[in-house]
């Protein structure tokens, strides 16, 4: 056993066949990977991803793999690993918009309370939210261009894992450097910035599972940049706002306010058109209004023709041939999902993401069952760029290339409508 503290909050972990059990193993079509072990995610053998020049990670918010992508199939015999009816509680999830005005709790002391004994116990949650929307999934008609892009010109990623147990300010530093921290790592969700020094978020001991008090919302983390640099690559984070908010490089202080940051997020369009697209850009929603985030969206088709404005961009112009776009979600925001997370330490893992891979070379018709964290986009631009591990949750991870058939021929972009 092992055991997750904070405070007099205890949740025990438990491995071996009944948690295996649980976490439902995703169906042998459309198979393209290997299942990482039941007790964490293991980086298997790779191969050089020469074929790419560009990299573009794009970042939305806060949607389970069960919710946005639920009975998702690229064909009658290759679907996606979710269900419409829970199996611990027997609960029925229901369609709820991409719009409702609905937010829900996604704080590290939430996942607590939903992942015990090695089990997701979603029916906790419902004690105290009356009636219980978590149970829920995006109706089909509200999720046409992710389903596309998943279809004619990527794959999904359907056990996809966030990598911190908690909202987006730890979730988007993993993204960029595959940890929030060490041995203290920020666990909060306020969003902040290096000019701030009011302490206002909280951190956890990586060893112990402790919650201590709260310190300012500026760290020093070695990260993807820092690589990228040091070895003669441009970079670019275009970004919602200086305050921090989906900005994780303004929580930096070798990165808060670099020439590399840029805002704001729509820029990337502009460089796309003027063929100066960065070897590696990352991209968080341009506003919250087309961020995917329950409670801000008005229009539920938003969020998608955003991402799709910008997926549209690579795939209409010569950087369709070498570059990759992934496309993910930052955390779970307190919706349902059936599949209980692999453990690593006090941080790791969350509840599903999706994540989609596009590209010219992505292996089309197929659902990708590898169990990871989307710090597998970390994987993939080290391995592409030849730069070497950052030695944090990266080195843990297998990569993106079950993804990809770098062997076929490129097939031609469908733009998304």
């Amino acid at each position: 056993m092992r055991y997750r503290w904070v405070g007099l909050l205890i949740a025990v972990v438990v491995f071996g066949g009944a948690a295996s059990a649980l976490r439902t193993a995703a169906a042998s079509v459309g198979n393209v990977g290997n299942a990482g072990a039941s007790h964490g995610i293991h980086r298997g053998a790779s191969r050089p991803s020469s074929v790419f020049k560009h990299i573009v990670v794009i970042i939305q918010e806060d949607r389970t793999t069960d919710y946005l992508y639920n009975g998702f199939c690229v064909s009658s015999s290759v679907c996606a690993d979710t269900v419409k009816v829970d199996p611990v509680s027997h609960r029925n999830l229901k369609p709820l918009s991409l719009a409702a005005p609905a937010q829900f709790v996604n704080t590290h002391f939430s996942f607590l309370t939903e992942v015990h004994n090695g089990f997701s116990d979603w029916d906790v949650v419902c004690k105290t939210h009356k009636p219980c929307p978590v149970f829920s999934y995006a109706p089909p008609s509200e999720t046409s261009i992710y389903q596309q892009l998943a279809t004619t010109d990527g794959v999904l990623a359907d056990e996809n894992f966030s990598p911190a147990e908690g909202p987006s300010v730890p979730n988007h530093l993993y993204a960029i450097a595959g940890q929030s921290g060490y041995p203290w790592a920020f666990v909060s969700g306020e969003s902040g910035n290096c000019g701030i020094t009011k302490p206002i978020e909280h951190q956890i001991n990586m060893k112990t599972g402790k919650i201590d008090h709260p310190v300012p919302p500026c760290t020093d983390l070695p990260n993807i940049f820092d690589l990228l640099v040091n070895t003669g690559h441009t970079w670019r984070y275009y970004g919602t706002s200086a305050s921090g908010l989906w900005s994780p490089t303004q929580m930096l202080k070798g990165l808060y306010n670099s020439s590399g940051f840029v805002l704001p997020a729509s820029t990337i369009l502009k460089d796309i058109q003027a063929n100066t697209l960065a070897d590696v850009s990352f991209v968080s929603p341009n506003s919250r209004s087309v961020s995917d985030h329950p409670g801000y969206m008005r229009d539920p088709h938003a969020g998608q023709k955003w991402v799709a404005s910008i997926v549209n961009g690579i795939g209409e112009s010569p950087y369709w041939d070498n570059t990759a776009v992934i496309v993910t979600w930052d955390d779970w925001g307190g919706l349902f999902d059936h599949v209980s997370p692999p453990f690593k330490d006090p941080l790791s893992y969350s509840f599903r993401v999706p994540l989609v891979a596009a590209s010219a070379y992505a292996r089309l018709g197929a659902i990708d069952h590898t169990k990871r964290s989307y710090v597998s986009a970390l994987n993939l631009i080290e391995e592409t760029f030849g730069l070497p591990s950052l030695g944090t949750l990266d080195q843990f991870e297998p990569g993106l290339d079950s993804m990809f058939d770098f062997n076929a021929q490129p097939h031609k972009y469908v733009p998304l409508r």
